[in-house]
């Protein structure tokens, strides 16, 4: 019976005796959760309980009338498990485990040799892929800095040296990026004596257990070195990250737990790669933080002066002062706190700013102009602006950067004095907005002023206005995130009459989602999200709407612009939505489809006629599309649903 092959075939790879191996039935649900996966460190559902088991169902997996596996549902309906023969040679080679009804990890066989070669985390688990020999990764085809950094932490946590090694560099991928020769040669050293390492670094590890997970990666923007620096192709890297860990549902306690501080990570094709071994923090003690080599090598080999050959003490003591007082205050909520926080910081980062590298100066004093409009914002640190016109009488370097924060801190201030008046507060700030522009019409700023500026009166529905901004942003900045929204916004506001777009994504199941094949019928495309209050208000009456025409050939494809896919899973969970959703990362400033079409507020409603024409490009709420809906049906704009 080939269904029995195929578990018995899984059961082998994964090394677990199949109890139903005899049956000549569907395995009871119980069988398939003693499926475990080969990898840990991350949340599914598998219910213990007795009744919850009972409550579960197996369904056969089909493709076309082919059966190709087993899934397991809970008693709500929700998937657990999903193990099938994705290749259609009789043997199971994917399986599939499930948290709140969403695949977050899998599991393949790529080959055909009854042996795992890849595991995927997705949706709430991550991004990850890796390679895997046996049960033990190997090596990764995709991992973000935030990821690697949490790998890293697991396995010192598990004493695992051999995943440690996967997000370190190997000479030879430092070798792939062009990098100078002293780069590689302290790689290979530093992996001859890795053992030692590992070991003294866990025993700099106070307060870890355990049970230590990994919290976050904190860092500044990267950096990003040209190929024509000197290095085989252009170089992006992190420097002196932070990696926060602790104890299951707690707070960090800065004093009582290390934290760990990355000189380097370095992007090696899709993955991130730590160049050397953190360092552990223990802020009650002095530590001397080794700096990164890669911009030395290759500014010092070019003869620039862009970095030193040596470990500047000094800068090393600045940062650690820095980072123990930012670690000191990663728990402060309260106003007055936060306001203490950001005017503490910035004597710390003038220190720093006196003896780093010309290079870097400006990232720091930023930093000083975003302590100063977050501690005026505060409403408890009146001296913010003066201080940041001074700032921006300083330098002319930092003078855009903090007369743009000025602004946006005034405007946010001003909406929140009492009695405000948003509109008079509005003219305001777009009036600054211009003169900033005036001023500084090529600064790195302008796109965003530019953008902010567009938005507005595209609000304030002078597309006129809105037009000439967003062709502004084309034209002269169309290789930013401002300037892509811009043309994405043109191409938005000419769509009546015309095609939409190609639209193609992955919807959550995992489903292949084309807008094309919904010709036929008339579609909405509704961009939204769970933290937009007015698209949660109006949700039961397009509901109502679906409801009403769904069967007349009216459908829905829902588009999330959440941050977060986890704040989208849980949302569905409470509120089920019978239409397609897609999700791709990036919120309302950088998801890819909210950018193809200049996505500014949500929600935002494009419906599409049958033939595929965009009838409405601007529908905000249900009743607007009920009212279009009903044009559409009465043939007044020369279309109408299709009558099943």
């Amino acid at each position: 019976m080939r269904s029995l092959r195929t578990l018995m075939a899984a059961a082998w790879i994964l090394g677990i005796a199949p109890g139903f191996a005899g049956a000549q039935t569907s395995p009871a649900p119980k069988d398939l959760l003693k499926f475990r996966p080969t990898q840990k460190g991350f949340e599914y559902d598998s219910p213990s309980d007795a009744s919850a088991i009972a409550a579960c169902k197996v369904e056969t997996v089909t493709s076309g009338k082919k059966h190709v596996g087993y899934a397991l549902r809970d008693g709500q309906g929700k998937l657990l498990r999903r193990f099938v023969d994705n290749n259609g040679n009789g043997v199971l080679d994917q399986w599939s485990y499930y948290q709140d009804g969403f695949e977050v990890y899998r599991e393949s066989d790529l080959n055909d040799d009854k042996a795992l070669d890849e595991c995927r985390w997705m949706n709430a688990a991550g991004t990850r892929i890796a390679t895997v020999s046996g049960t033990r990764i190997t090596g990764w085809k995709r991992l973000s800095a935030e990821e690697a950094s949490k790998v890293l932490v697991q396995a010192l946590v598990w004493g695992d040296l051999s995943l440690l090694e996967t997000v370190l560099a190997t000479p030879e991928e430092l070798s792939t990026l062009g990098l100078p020769k002293p780069v590689i040669e302290q790689a290979a050293a530093a992996s001859a004596r890795r053992v030692e390492q590992v070991k003294a670094l866990q025993k700099d590890l106070k307060g870890w257990t355990g049970q230590t997970l990994w919290n976050r990666l904190d860092a500044m923007l990267p950096h990003l070195i040209p190929a024509d620096a000197g290095a085989g192709q252009d170089v992006l890297l992190y420097e002196n990250a932070v990696i926060f860990a602790g104890a299951p549902d707690a707070p960090i306690n800065p004093k009582e737990v290390a934290f760990l501080q990355a000189p380097e990570m370095v992007k090696v094709g899709e993955s991130w790669k730590f160049v050397e071994l953190p360092r552990a923090v223990d802020p009650s003690k002095p530590i001397v933080a080794a700096e990164g080599i890669i911009r030395a090598a290759i500014y010092g080999a070019q003869g620039t002066g862009g970095g030193p050959d040596s470990q500047n003490p000094e800068l090393d003591e600045a940062l650690r002062a820095l980072a123990k007082f930012d670690a000191e205050h990663v728990n402060d909520v309260a106003k007055k706190d936060v306001a203490q926080f950001h005017v503490g910081r910035i004597p710390l980062l003038r220190a720093v700013i006196k003896v780093a590298r010309p290079e870097d100066q400006l990232g720091y004093t930023k930093q000083i102009a975003d302590s100063l409009a977050a501690a005026y914002q505060t409403g408890l640190f009146p001296k913010g602006l003066e201080l940041l016109d001074a700032l921006i009488g300083e330098d002319k370097k930092i003078a855009s950067y903090a007369a743009f924060r000025k602004i946006s801190t005034e405007f946010a201030a001003a909406n929140e004095e009492p009695g405000a008046n948003p509109l008079q507060n509005q003219k305001k700030w777009m009036a600054s907005l211009k003169a900033f522009l005036d001023k500084y019409p090529k600064a790195d700023e302008a796109p965003d002023a530019l953008l902010q500026l567009a938005s507005s009166f595209e609000f304030n529905a002078e597309e006129d206005e809105a037009r000439k901004y967003y062709e502004q942003l084309a034209r002269d900045f169309p290789e930013t995130d401002p300037g892509r929204k811009g043309i994405g916004a043109l191409r938005r506001l000419d769509l009546v009459g015309k095609s939409l777009p190609p639209l193609k994504a992955t919807g959550l199941k995992n489903e292949a989602i084309d807008a094309e094949k919904f010709r036929g019928k008339s579609l909405l495309v509704t961009f939204w999200a769970t933290w937009a209050d007015p698209v949660k208000r109006d949700l039961p009456e397009l509901m109502k709407v679906y409801q009403k025409h769904h069967d007349a050939g009216f459908e829905i494809l829902g588009i999330s612009i959440d941050n977060d896919r986890a704040d989208l899973d849980a949302f569905l969970k409470k509120t089920p939505l019978p239409w397609p959703q897609v999700f791709e990362p990036g919120g309302l400033e950088k998801n890819r489809l909210a950018t193809e079409l200049g996505i500014i507020a949500l929600p935002t409603m494009i419906l599409v006629d049958p033939k595929g024409k965009v009838v409405n490009r601007n529908l905000r709420t249900a009743a607007e599309l009920e009212r279009q809906l009903e044009k559409l049906v009465a043939g007044k704009d020369g279309v109408a649903l299709e009558v099943r």
